[in-house]
């Protein structure tokens, strides 16, 4: 699909765009490609994740709902069987649900329903759940717990990764062709899968910093980010070109220091990025200037940094000095938090203490409008 997709991106205009549409879902019917539609009385698995001993799930479902099962099944090849017998409200909702950690390698979840106003069970996507062992060394570096990820990429997909486990999650156009792997588990084509330890020991052991990572890029064509967030680290993969390519990275999650390194003082500052984005471009924000990278598609338009207007057709690099100072001086980029972003796809940013780099990755058809703020600034008492 994802060719198809391309071939009608790029002679596309927006008088054209519903047109374009039909012709994108009548080709990838007549090539045999289903076009998934989830219905309003299906459930959901919107996540899954560790607490102690206990696999937490948290699923959506509609209202009405009489009788609610998660059914489990080790491969592909055996027959569902019940984990666990859910109550589920009469409106339905969000609802979060455990069960105790399978003693398996790998097994499939997915949620069985039956309506008041029907007898037809309906059905959730399934979820893969996978054991490997804790993080740690891979051979290549003593020190160093490494999460090294291989596998095709057709559209978007990103892993949220914390000490528990690591989700990957499908967004946009095809699933992965094949099997991804890390650190040689294989995770099959799905919507979700979860990946995790057995028993109580922890996916990224305490004596690795969760906080002090660093992605290493082996092979990809495109977009590949790594977010910080709260409780763990995202990492982006966003193939716009056409047709899908190999991504292979580590991640390298270094050994927690005895104490954190001193804070400097930092003045308070906030920078709102926005453009309007069709394909893939990044940024990298210093001190002295910002430099803008186009990689895919067309380029972007409606470009501006603290609504300084920046022609990126025109120069790539915007400096940081006269009427075009987007940040005062001595801000400390460590500091640098994402506080609002809008965008049907990635926005994200990564910061170290003296500079920022931006991704942004639109994999739909069409272009959309993003916009990222961010602030920075720490106050020493």
């Amino acid at each position: 699909m994802l060719a198809v997709k391309h071939s009608v991106k790029t002679i596309l205009r927006p008088e054209t765009w519903r047109w374009g549409a039909l012709l994108l879902i009548g080709a990838a019917l007549c090539a045999g490609r289903s076009v998934a539609v989830t219905s309003p009385d299906q459930p959901i698995i919107t996540s899954l994740s560790v607490v102690g001993s206990n696999l937490v799930f948290n699923a959506t479902f509609p209202p009405g709902v009489e009788h609610a099962i998660l059914e489990i099944r080790p491969v592909l090849a055996d027959s569902w069987q019940q984990a666990a017998l859910l109550e589920i409200s009469a409106a339905g909702g969000n609802v979060e649900f455990s069960i105790p950690k399978p003693v398996l390698e790998t097994a499939f979840f997915r949620l069985n329903i039956t309506l008041r106003a029907t007898t037809n069970a309906q059905l959730s996507a399934e979820l893969q759940y996978v054991t490997i062992a804790p993080l740690g060394p891979d051979g290549t570096n003593g020190t160093d717990a490494v999460f090294h990820f291989k596998g095709v990429v057709d559209g978007s997909d990103r892993i949220l990764v914390n000490r528990e486990g690591a989700l990957w999650e499908h967004v946009n156009w095809g699933w992965p062709d094949g099997a991804v792997a890390v650190n040689d588990a294989q995770w099959n084509p799905r919507e979700k899968n979860y990946l995790t330890t057995t028993g109580a020991v922890a996916f990224l052991p305490e004596k690795f910093s969760l906080a002090d990572a660093s992605l290493e890029i082996i092979e990809g064509r495109d977009v590949l980010a790594l977010e910080r967030t709260n409780s763990g680290l995202v990492v982006y993969l966003n193939d716009t070109p056409p047709g899908a390519a190999p991504y292979e990275f580590k991640i390298h999650f270094h050994l927690a220091a005895m104490k954190p390194p001193a804070a400097r003082r930092s003045p308070a500052a906030t920078l709102k990025i926005a453009a309007q984005i069709d394909g893939s471009d990044s940024l990298k924000i210093t001190a002295r200037e910002a430099t803008w990278k186009h990689r895919a598609w067309s380029y972007p338009g409606a470009v501006s940094l603290n609504d300084i207007p920046w022609e990126v057709l025109q120069t790539n690099v915007l400096a940081n000095v006269g009427t075009n100072v987007f940040l005062p001086s001595g801000v400390d980029f460590s500091t640098a938090r994402i506080v609002s972003r809008k965008g049907r796809d990635v926005g994200t940013m990564w910061a170290d203490a003296d500079a920022l780099w931006i991704q942004f990755a639109d994999n739909p058809n069409g272009a959309d409008d993003y916009e990222l703020e961010i602030s920075f600034g720490r106050q020493l008492p």
